[in-house]
């Protein structure tokens, strides 16, 4: 869909409220060309009782810039590091992901999965943008992969390397830009199944590293055996070189366990953060969504309606917020953005979660993943 004057005033009813946000949506192109205020990029489901699907920009104060259909339901959306466009990849198990660009919001050309395999949620660019690599499972071998993408050819898959996981989900470019470090969940899934978890009893998270041009294991890192029943799933990049993640438990056993944490390449095992246990019991074991600016992690909760903070050198908790259905996170210009499930932006402050500005935006239940263009 490519939004013009014409549409977004009937989307709007017209008016002025259209014609103000007609001018905020023609500032997303100034904004993205001289690199002004940053705008975000959240995946959402329409309010009505018959949802429909798409991705939306946002500006800075929270305005809906523009809306793109997809497909189905998306996850993670990735910026182009060179050019105004995006890349919005379906909820694991995924068989699509589609392109869209950030001046007008006009989709691309979508592209399948191939037959036995599944795209997991997330994906990322290299430095130079010319390649795309897109978590996925290997169905018939039950095994992680990253799909290699050719980002200057209409996306024409060039093949995959190997996780060294199961059950990926995010991954991250590193500073170097030579090394992919993936969150592997651990936990096997299959088409036919859904999201069924086939091998909770068996499962086996792992943070590893892999050469990007190659697909060489340079390291992997798994939890400690007493949290073998935690999935690492998300992550986030520290300004020292160290990924910071967020863990869902897939096997509760009864017992309080940290959700955060941090690991380096060629470190010692993970460090995982202490949190008072109030905070943990409200976490309900499930970290939806992390984001760094550097310094401090944030981590958001949807089952516990919850925001929390922990700096990423020491591991010190530093505050919490609510946030009912909260899961979108990223990096703010003071601070960090999330969005929640109810239609809510708003913005946290970097030292102690408290909140600021909010805004409300109804017609909108934002998803899981806020992206910082």
């Amino acid at each position: 869909m490519t939004l013009n004057r014409r549409n977004i005033m009937g989307l709007l009813g017209g008016g002025a409220l259209g014609s103000g946000l007609l001018d905020a949506f023609s500032g997303l192109a100034r904004a993205l060309g001289a690199g002004g205020k940053p705008v975000y990029l959240n995946a959402y489901a329409t309010a009505g009782a018959t949802p429909d699907f798409g991705v939306a920009g946002l500006g800075e104060a929270g305005a809906v810039l523009f809306t793109t259909p997809t497909p189905g339901r998306a996850h993670a959306i990735e910026p182009h590091p060179t050019r105004a466009e995006a890349v919005a990849f379906a909820r694991r198990p995924g068989r699509w992901f589609m392109p869209l660009s950030l001046t007008d919001g006009a989709p691309g050309a979508v592209v399948k999965a191939p037959d036995d395999r599944r795209f997991t949620g997330h994906g990322v660019f290299s430095a130079d943008g010319a390649l795309l690599y897109v978590a996925e499972d290997d169905v018939p071998n039950e095994v992680g992969a990253i799909g290699v993408y050719d980002a200057n050819d209409g996306y024409r898959r060039l093949g995959a390397l190997p996780t060294h996981g199961l059950g990926p989900h995010e991954l991250l470019l590193m500073a170097d830009g030579a090394v992919l470090a993936v969150a592997n969940g651990g936990v096997i899934t299959h088409p036919d199944t859904g999201r069924a978890k086939l091998n909770l009893d068996e499962m086996d998270s792992s943070l590893t590293y892999v050469e990007a041009a190659t697909g060489r294991l340079i390291d992997k890192a798994r939890l400690p055996a007493e949290h073998s029943n935690l999935g690492m799933r998300h992550i986030a990049l520290l300004d020292d070189g160290a990924i910071a993640f967020g863990v869902q438990d897939e096997r509760p056993n009864g017992e309080l366990q940290p959700l955060t944490g941090t690991h380096k390449p060629g470190g010692p095992a993970p460090r995982l953060f202490d949190a008072p246990e109030d905070l943990l019991i409200t976490l309900d074991g499930y970290i939806g969504s992390v984001a760094s600016d550097g310094k401090v992690l944030a981590a958001s909760s949807p089952k516990g309606g919850l925001i929390a903070l922990w700096d990423g050198a020491s591991g010190d908790w530093l505050g919490s917020t609510k946030l009912p259905d909260g899961c979108g996170l990223a990096a703010g210009r003071e601070g960090f953005v999330a969005t929640s499930g109810l239609g809510v932006i708003e913005t946290l402050s970097a030292r102690d979660a408290a909140a600021a500005a909010e805004r409300r935006t109804p017609a909108y239940r934002w998803d899981n993943h806020l992206t910082r263009v």
